[in-house]
């Protein structure tokens, strides 16, 4: 039987990447699944798009342009799987953004940008999503955190500040709606070929070098290595697993 059988789940930032990889195997597992993203088509022009897997797979799905920083794209994006499918499962908050700066170098606008995105989106969508989440038998938040939610990394300040505070963010619900019995989890990828890293895989040679020595396995990850991470987090195989922070990094916090 199809793991996620009869569960409807929101998936942001679902076009691209990691997002486009988990809103499949989430289709191919029996959800229903809202596509939420500003694009309806991937930011890579060699990735498939996330509706041409799903139809091929029979699942069920709708798209809803969604800018996670503006709470009224939010709202209509739970309203959406509410009034489609019938009631709310699953919210992947996998939005996010990345801007490589040390500190003091740190534009306002980019720290803005990356906290709107990263941290302020992600409470809203939690927001939005944990009442009807409360409702399901299977309530679960999985948020994507990153290994540099865990550790620092070189000229990251931003990003490092915004998924740390979602690492912890992720620790606090668990506590608060245990009793509600809505798990809340989050994943940490370490280097996964996505769009999001690909102008510095293909042009900047030292940090490519950097990333390839800092990573114990010998390949980087690929998003479905995500996406299988987070069908389990997803499914009834982790009702009794909260507020843990996943690692999907090859190896690279552990040392």
């Amino acid at each position: 039987m199809a793991r996620l059988a009869d569960r409807v789940a929101v998936v942001t930032g679902a076009s691209s990447g990691i997002g486009n990889a988990i809103a499949t195997t989430f289709g191919r597992e029996g959800a229903s699944v809202v596509l939420a993203d500003v694009r309806r088509e991937p930011k890579l022009e060699s990735e498939r798009s996330v509706v041409e897997k799903l139809d091929e797979v029979d699942a069920e799905y709708t798209y809803v342009e969604t800018d996670v920083t503006d709470e009224r794209d939010i709202e209509a994006m739970v309203e959406t799987a509410v009034s489609e499918f019938g009631g709310l499962d699953v919210l992947v908050n996998n939005a996010g953004i990345y801007y490589q700066y040390p500190v003091d170098e740190t534009p306002t606008e980019a720290w803005d940008a990356i906290m709107d995105v990263n941290l302020r989106g992600l409470f809203h969508c939690c927001k939005a999503a944990l009442p009807h989440l409360e409702e399901s038998e299977n309530g679960k938040v999985i948020n994507l955190s990153s290994i540099y939610g865990l550790v620092g990394g070189g000229q990251s300040g931003a990003y490092c500040a915004s998924k740390g505070a979602v690492s912890n963010l992720t620790r606090q619900m668990a506590l608060d709606y245990a009793d509600r019995e809505v798990n809340v989890n989050a994943l940490a990828p370490g280097i996964v070929e996505t769009a999001q890293n690909a102008e510095w895989r293909e042009t900047d040679e030292d940090l490519l070098e950097d990333w390839q020595r800092r990573t114990p396995w010998p390949r980087f990850g690929q998003p479905e290595d995500v996406a299988d991470a987070a069908l389990f987090l997803a499914s009834d195989e982790s009702d009794f697993v909260t507020g843990h922070v996943l690692s999907v990094d090859g190896g690279w916090t552990a040392q």
